[in-house]
């Protein structure tokens, strides 16, 4: 009979797992970056490729400074006090955070138009690019200190309020989140970077851009291969000085509990500070855009061609968000398990996992690309069908599932194990009546999340989806340059109104890190 206290047995076999899956994750990439090393034309990536990811670096660096400076204080101002409006104001300004780029890229594109010529010339190129990732980079920022600010105890709030009043309150709590803050912000940055849609709307070349191009118009694997990895060398380079500071925080963070959790103050002073800052953000940031996204309607809206194409790509979005949530959780929860309490080996997979979170999406959907031509017929289930869409996913976003697996998991007392061994309760059924029930929450939780992100991510599913399977965002991205304006968007409210229902579910299955 296996015991449970194998869960907690610590040993060499735990490294030698945790390196195994990383090593699963990355060979889609393997074959692609071997013919990309040896090909015979040299490490050439083309002569536009370097100016365009000069371009996605100004880009990604000015995103993430606005969003640091922005919403820092809206997400701690959110998180201290209680005011009119408080619950919309943050509902509408983590809208960004669920809706894919280009779709915030084609609302300011369409504003701008109907505003004048000088302000659509004003947005083409950098400023329209860099204002359609505003929007999710203060969307994250200001969630992240939001739940930074609610993790403060209410004594240290008392103190600093008794120390300095409410200037001194808010001033302590940017400081104590901006650490966190600022990593946030440096990783929607680099995010950018991996994102070929609003350079594309706003007409900015960027690296992303590039090598969609060098795969789709030249279908030059080599070409696109070594752009991958430039572009992932310069991610790499980027990220991982936040990585190595955020791994060990996040780590040795992971069983941090409150003693008393702080109630929102109520302030008339600030109160109205922060409903107007609020206000601003939401007003510029999501109701700008969206009025300029769904303004077409007013001619009417193409309420036939829209159902239909929800019908026709509605199923397979829930299957790739779906699909890419299960292999997400699955393989995370495992890898959380195979991890343990180490606070060094959990160190070492969180820096692997946001590592792994960050590369462009197109260097591991390429890989299965490059992979699956090749490949014999009796691989295609595998390698050429919706399941290799979800595989291709799910390969990127598991870290995901794994930082709340490992969470979880730490969370959970170590003497419980100890009582199941001592009393003779088998592992099989001490995994099947509390292990598993005690994931539950986490792992529902990571799964709308990868399915979230899963769904936004239309470069994957542009590169792998079999034809006639596309997902509904990629069918916007498809049609917007030559569909007629109401049905482009009839099909984004369709998009908007989903995100808002998943919000509002969100707002109800974890709505405690907001209330």
């Amino acid at each position: 009979m296996i015991s449970p206290m194998l869960l907690e047995r610590p040993g060499s076999w735990r490294w030698i797992g945790v390196t195994l899956g990383f090593a699963v994750a990355l060979v889609p990439t393997l074959p692609l970056v071997w013919r990309a090393a040896v090909a015979t034309d040299g490490f050439s990536v083309g002569d536009a490729f370097v100016p365009a990811l000069g371009n996605s670096l100004v880009v990604a660096l000015s995103v993430a400074a606005i969003g640091w400076i922005v919403g820092l204080p809206a997400g701690v101002l959110g998180g201290l006090y209680a005011f009119r409006g408080r619950a919309i104001l943050i509902a509408l300004l983590a809208l960004p955070a669920l809706v894919p780029s280009f779709l915030w890229a084609i609302g300011w594109s369409a504003a701008a138009l109907r505003i004048g010529t000088g302000a659509s010339q004003a947005l083409t190129g950098f400023p329209g690019t860099a204002l359609a990732f505003c929007g999710m980079a203060i969307s994250v920022v200001m969630l992240t200190s939001l739940a930074t600010t609610r993790s403060l105890t209410a004594s240290q709030i008392d103190a600093a309020r008794i120390a300095g009043g409410e200037r001194t309150v808010v001033v302590q709590s940017c400081r104590h989140g901006a650490t966190t803050a600022g990593l946030a912000a440096g990783l929607v940055g680099v995010l950018t970077l991996s994102d070929p849609g609003p350079g594309q709307i706003h007409g900015l070349r960027t690296a992303a851009g590039e090598m969609l191009t060098s795969f789709s118009a030249l279908y030059d694997f080599a070409l696109a291969g070594r752009q991958c990895l430039v572009l992932t060398a310069a991610v790499l380079l980027l990220a991982l000085p936040a990585i190595a500071m955020a791994a060990p925080r996040l780590s040795t963070q992971l069983l941090a509990r409150q003693s008393r959790a702080p109630v929102l103050a109520r302030n008339r002073r600030v109160s109205r500070i922060a409903i107007g800052l609020l206000t601003l953000l939401a007003f510029l940031f999501v109701m700008l855009p969206l009025t300029g996204l769904l303004l077409p309607l007013l001619a009417g809206a193409e309420i036939l061609a829209t159902w239909n194409a929800l019908t026709r790509t509605g199923w397979n979005t829930l299957l790739y968000a779906g699909g890419a949530g299960l292999a997400a959780v699955t393989f995370g929860i495992v890898m959380a398990l195979l991890a343990g309490r180490s606070a060094t080996l959990g160190a070492a997979c969180l820096a692997a996992g946001l590592a792994l979170f960050l590369q462009p999406p197109a260097l591991i959907a390429l890989g299965f690309v490059f992979v699956g031509s090749d490949a014999p017929a009796w691989a295609d289930p595998l390698l050429r069908s919706r399941l290799t869409v979800c595989l291709a996913l799910a390969t990127r976003l598991f870290p995901v599932a794994l930082f709340l697996g490992m969470r979880a998991w730490r969370s959970f007392p170590s003497s419980w194990s100890a009582a199941a061994a001592v009393h003779g309760v088998p592992a099989r059924t001490f995994l099947r009546r509390i292990v598993v029930p005690m994931f539950g929450f986490p792992a529902g939780t990571a799964l709308l999340i990868v399915g979230l992100l899963a769904t936004a991510d239309v470069g994957t599913v542009l590169l792998l989806h079999p034809p006639g399977q596309a997902s509904l965002p990629l069918t916007i991205f498809t049609v917007m340059a030559n569909a007629p304006e109401t049905l482009v968007a009839s099909l984004c409210l369709a998009y908007v109104v989903a995100a808002v229902m998943v919000l509002v579910l969100i707002h109800r299955v974890v709505g405690r890190i907001v209330h």
